[in-house]
């Protein structure tokens, strides 16, 4: 296929081509007896009949082959024709072109296309019209050109086929080309190109562009109005606008159809689509059954499933379409049972289910509270079904066993579909994407391109995902660069994930740079750089841009102030995060339990248990991550003692603690010593709640052993893990040993946090002042000598404190600071006054390096 950009020139200006006559007195030959009228050519002859009696026989048996894709009997006809002698002509050469293109043997169209003596321009249209038919646009472009360039000068068909061409390319370039083209020619007058024209742009997201062609256009009809109405409506920020254009096309006295009533239905929030359902009703539509099951989808997205099913009751013909609208209505919004009910009815009503039943029924298991074996039990109806080959239903297997963790599943139903498609491909991606197998999922992405499948923005985001979380920036760098070679200009779907990317690669400048190109920004656009700055410390560069983003009328929501949350946490800077907090409570929306977590979390940190609590208790309803938060915040300023009665109260009011409460309720163990009680929550765990021991809990036991003097218990824990113990627990067990003086264990916990990570400085640091601590001076020195060896620096110090607002940072040894003079000034005389006061500096906790 062509490849290269599609560059013409506009102001080419080719002679008219004359039509040939149509030929309509061609014989009717049925698709029955098509077999035998091929067989009874063996005794046809040319002899004996005029030359329009030929044409018109071939030409009915060629129609009969085109209606019925009878591509062998079409052949059979090419070589008797060559046998007999017989030219077929312009026209039967243009049949055949069509016949081949619908029978999707393009190549051999293109070779009658070449070996034809003479072409007229519907020749070229048959031809672009079948590269647009075989998703073969570039190639399709290439034609249009190479019809210009041949002085064919195209009709309006021709720029039909090219527009359709330009869309599919997915390069917006291309059909600003054309665009120009038909100005240039004066082509716009035509209706049918106009709406074209304001199609192609609505693919492009080009919303603006489509609206000034429509503005532009000398006469509309109901197809322009309803092809501007769903450019509109297609864009979240355009449904009142696409309500606005819906009473200007009822004012020009144009009835609005079912089309019009989908693109409005597709889109809009609960008060229009009731707006529109009284219109449906108001022109007899409440009983169609297409406008019907787009309305019962609309009341379904809007969260209101009970009118969906009223709109059912009201249908006068329920097909398999309206049943599947109302099955979906209750599935996607929580009413399982209703749902399953109404499948059953469906049977019983004698309406067979199809593909699609089934496939809303895997994605219901795949979102509800089903259990997996739900999901296997429909993936065994649809094999008994002969359904589970089926694409549709294959990829729908694929994402219900991903989302339950079953990637091996999801691996199975990926091999077992027939035909996979770019769906099915991006649904494997994004299942290894999901459970955390991010190589897996760029090694698939690269295998689809190689087998010949184009990536989509789907494609492209589940590839720049995985780039951000396994920071790989070349490869990131390359998804970026293919995105830009095939023209796909970054929308805010593909912008979010790219801002992502490289938000996760710290290279939040480039991060900015694909934001300012983004045309028509979104709320998930904002949010996107937002927590991209939030998540590099740059919290003054995201309080800049919350302030631009309100400028820009778009109002934050709950995961912009819980990414702004999270940055001021990782600070000290916590008036910042009160400045955020009194903006949550002048807002109008309701503080969710993320933002409040946040809010905890953010006030913990700063040592502000008290504003924590008084954001827990103005909750109305907590969940476990709150009841957790509010824990760790108890924990996080000492007070684990609350910790513990939080933890009691959280078990009475029926909320099940998870793994990461069981880790906090484990660290407030450990920093209060109490040795015993973690043995009870860390069996409590999975005894009362199912929750199997992860490797962090492991690791806080280890620490609770360690802090309470328990080294050998500690030293056998970390033996008996079913995990494979990292240097981090070996140097849990070495720092409680430098605490307890076991010199011995200590050196064993070393060997192993050597072999482990030999360039870990702190346990150099801790097997240091073990051996100082003794008086061990020449171990002391063999450690020193060991970390000049293997190349090891100990990490120097750091300290903040806020003075008016401002932070400041104290690194021992450095001298960057702007009063680093008057700094150690300060520290010298401070150091006069301790030695005044009798402090003599302990050594055994000393090492330079």
């Amino acid at each position: 296929m062509a490849s290269s950009p599609i560059i013409f020139n506009p102001s080419a200006s080719p002679p008219t081509i004359s039509l040939k006559p149509n030929h309509s007195s061609s014989i009717l030959i049925s698709k029955s007896s098509l077999q035998s009228t091929i067989k009874s050519l063996e005794h046809y002859s040319l002899e004996g009949k005029q030359a329009q009696e030929h044409l018109a026989f071939f030409s009915s048996i060629i129609s009969t082959c085109i209606s019925t894709k009878a591509l062998h009997e079409a052949n059979d006809l090419r070589v008797h024709m060559a046998r007999i002698g017989y030219e077929p002509g312009l026209f039967l050469d243009n049949q055949f072109i069509n016949l081949y293109s619908k029978c999707g043997q393009i190549e051999v169209a293109r070779k009658v296309f070449d070996d034809m003596r003479e072409r007229n321009v519907v020749s070229w249209n048959v031809l672009i019209s079948g590269y647009c038919s075989n998703e073969c646009y570039l190639d399709a472009l290439e034609l249009f050109c190479d019809m210009i360039e041949a002085g064919q000068r195209p009709n309006d068909p021709t720029l039909l086929g090219a527009l359709r061409a330009a869309a599919g390319s997915r390069n917006v370039e291309h059909g600003r080309q054309i665009h120009s083209y038909i100005l240039k020619m004066g082509f716009l007058s035509c209706i049918s190109l106009g709406n074209a024209l304001i199609g192609m742009y609505s693919k492009f997201c080009r919303t603006r562009d489509a609206e000034l062609v429509f503005e532009c256009m000398a006469e509309k009809d109901a197809v322009s109005w309803n092809s501007i109405i769903a450019a509109k409506a297609q864009n979240g920020f355009g449904v009142m606008e696409a309500m606005d254009l819906f009473v200007e096309m009822l004012m020009e006295g144009l009835p609005p159809d079912d089309y019009t009533f989908g693109s409005l239905l597709a889109n809009i929030g609960v008060p229009g689509v009731k707006e529109i359902h009284a219109q449906v009703i108001k022109r007899g539509l409440g009983g169609n059954v297409v406008v019907g099951s787009t309305l019962l989808d609309a009341y379904a997205r809007c969260l209101n499933p009970q009118d969906a099913c009223q709109v059912f009751k009201m249908m006068e013909d329920r097909n398999t379409v309206a049943w599947n609208s109302v099955i979906s209505a209750c599935l996607m919004n929580g009413m399982e049972s209703e749902g399953l009910e109404l499948y059953l009815q469906m049977a019983n009503c004698g309406v067979l289910a199809d593909a699609y039943t089934v496939s809303i029924l895997l994605t219901a298991a795949a979102v509800s509270q089903w259990s997996v074996i739900t999901g296997k039990q429909l993936h065994g109806l649809a094999v008994k079904m002969g359904l589970h080959m089926d694409t549709l239903i294959g990829n729908s297997l694929i994402t219900m066993y991903a989302k339950n963790g079953e990637i091996s599943d999801s691996w199975q139903a990926f091999k077992s579909v027939s035909e996979a498609d770019i769906i099915s491909w991006n649904s494997i991606v994004h299942a290894h994407l999901q459970n955390e197998q991010f190589e897996q999922a760029l090694a698939l992405y690269v295998q689809m391109k190689v087998l010949g499948f184009e990536p989509d923005e789907f494609s492209f985001v589940a590839a720049l995902a995985a780039c951000g979380e396994l920071a790989w920036r070349n490869t990131g760098r390359g998804v970026h660069s293919n995105l830009v070679k095939i023209g796909m200009t970054p929308n805010a779907f593909v912008g979010s994930a790219l801002i992502g990317m490289y938000s996760k690669f710290t290279a939040t400048t480039d991060a900015k740079r694909v934001f300012d190109a983004i045309e028509d920004k979104d709320l998930v656009t904002w949010n996107s750089l937002i927590s991209g700055f939030a998540q590099n410390g740059y919290v003054g560069e995201v309080l800049k841009l919350l302030s631009v983003m309100r400028e820009e009328n778009f109002e934050p929501d709950d995961f912009t102030f819980a990414s702004i949350l999270a940055a001021c946490a990782n600070t000290i800077t916590v008036e910042h995060g009160r400045q955020v907090h009194s903006l949550i409570l002048k807002s109008d929306q309701k503080m969710d339990a993320a933002v409040a977590n946040a809010l905890i979390t953010m006030y913990s940190r700063a040592g502000r248990e008290k504003e924590a609590e008084k954001v827990f208790s103005k909750l109305t309803t907590k969940n476990v991550i709150s009841w957790t938060a509010m824990i760790g915040a108890y924990v996080q300023c000492g007070n684990c003692q609350e910790a513990f009665r939080l933890f009691e109260q959280m078990e009475t009011s029926g909320v099940t603690p998870n793994e990461k409460t069981f880790i906090t309720i484990l660290s407030a163990c450990s920093y209060t010593g109490k040795s015993k009680e973690a043995e009870k929550y860390f069996k409590l765990m999975e005894a009362k709640y199912g929750i199997r021991p992860g490797y962090d809990h492991c690791a806080c036991m280890v620490d609770v052993l360690g802090r309470a003097g328990r080294l050998q218990e500690a030293e056998e824990f970390i033996e008996r893990m079913p995990y494979k113990p990292n240097a981090l627990v070996w140097k849990m067990l070495l720092s409680a040993c430098r605490v307890h003086g076991d010199i011995e264990r200590g050196k064993r916990s070393m060997e192993k946090i050597m072999a482990l990570d030999p360039s870990d400085s702190a346990a150099y640091v801790l097997l240091s002042n073990l051996y100082a601590s003794f008086g061990y001076w020449d171990s002391v020195m063999e450690v020193r000598q060991l970390m000049r060896d293997n190349g090891v620096k100990k990490e120097p110090g750091k300290s903040w404190i806020q003075v008016h607002n401002q932070a400041h940072e104290f690194v021992a040894g450095d001298h960057s600071h702007p009063q680093t003079d008057e700094i150690y000034a300060t520290l010298r005389e401070l150091l006069k006054q301790m030695k005044a006061e009798g402090y003599i500096p302990g050594v055994e906790f000393l090492i330079n390096t």
